[in-house]
């Protein structure tokens, strides 16, 4: 697939930042990201450690305000990974990784859900979260729509496989499973999901995906993601998926003249990474795209896609 544009949004900066959600604000042609900024990575097993931000970028893509806003001051919990989706005109639902210790120190991720009920007055501090333990350990918390969320399961039994689950008075009731296929090249390990499903019309959306293989590159074996695209449909009988069987974006789409990596990776010995949590179809360009993507667990760089391109063969 072409890809019409890349764009590195923080090209001067010594930290991480990744893994952005993102919506446009009504009534403006400014763009919100939420994400995670890291000063360094982790130790071997344990998470990459940071605050959430939020940017606000104008129409031209310059970054007009910035803030904190959360940070982990309890050594036992760190966000990460949000993902947005306008659910009302002034309310956002929130996905988020949650991590927690458990008895014996080890990290363990759990979904969660934060909601900003009223965006014109929302004083740009995280909303509190609801932690979903319902299910077990998970990450890839991602809004369907209002009350509906998907997430994976941490065991390996999930590697393909999503749970959808909707909050009801406060519960959450688990309404089905999505299952991917197992054969994709660039998603032989596990698959996941990146921003929420873009609905086309009240039944059928355009839902991109990450998925990751093992290669062994230079003789060591590594993690390397890619993103691709399916249709999610609803029916009576409640989801089904198409997935394309290529990726659209690949590490290899971040390689400068020389073949070589435009950032350098946070963890170089263990993954290739490109991985989005957010995106959007912006007010003045309903042609296109806007997809926010990791690159390395170190940059964001915001990539133009056609829709009719991301469509084909789907829809």
């Amino acid at each position: 697939m072409e890809v019409k544009k890349i764009r590195n949004l923080f090209p001067e900066i010594e930290v991480s930042r990744f893994n952005l959600a993102a919506w446009q604000n009504p009534g403006s042609d400014s763009v919100v990201l939420i994400g995670r900024e890291v000063a360094e990575a982790g130790k071997k097993d344990e998470p990459d450690v940071g605050v959430l931000k939020m940017f606000e970028t104008d129409g031209e893509g310059n970054v007009i305000n910035e803030r904190v806003l959360w940070k982990p001051i309890y050594e036992g919990l760190s966000l990460e990974d949000p993902r947005a989706l306008v659910v009302a005109e002034d309310k956002i639902s929130i996905g988020l990784t949650a991590v927690l210790r458990d008895k014996a120190g080890r990290a363990v991720p759990f979904p969660a859900i934060a909601k900003i009920d009223y965006l014109s007055s929302w004083k740009e501090e995280l909303p509190p979260i609801l932690i979903v333990s319902s299910f077990g350990p998970g990450k890839n918390l991602t809004p369907v729509d209002q009350d509906t969320y998907l997430f994976r399961p941490e065991s390996a039994e999930y590697n393909h496989k999503l749970i959808l689950f909707s909050i009801d008075k406060q519960i959450p009731k688990k309404l089905t499973e999505i299952e991917f296929p197992k054969d994709l090249e660039w998603a032989k390990w596990r698959i996941g999901t990146t921003m929420s499903p873009i609905w086309l019309n009240a039944n059928e959306a355009l839902f991109l995906v990450h998925g990751i293989t093992i290669r062994e590159i230079d003789g060591v074996k590594k993690y390397v993601y890619s993103i691709g695209r399916a249709k999610l449909s609803k029916n009576k009988e409640g989801y089904s998926l198409k997935v394309c069987p290529e990726p659209i974006i690949t590490p290899d789409n971040f390689l400068n003249e020389r073949g070589e990596p435009m950032v350098q990776e946070l963890h170089p010995e263990l993954r290739r990474v490109v991985y989005s949590c957010g995106g959007l179809v912006k007010k003045d360009n309903s042609d296109s795209l806007f997809l926010y993507v990791n690159v390395g667990d170190k940059s964001t760089f915001e990539v133009e896609l056609s829709l009719e391109e991301l469509k084909k063969g789907l829809f």
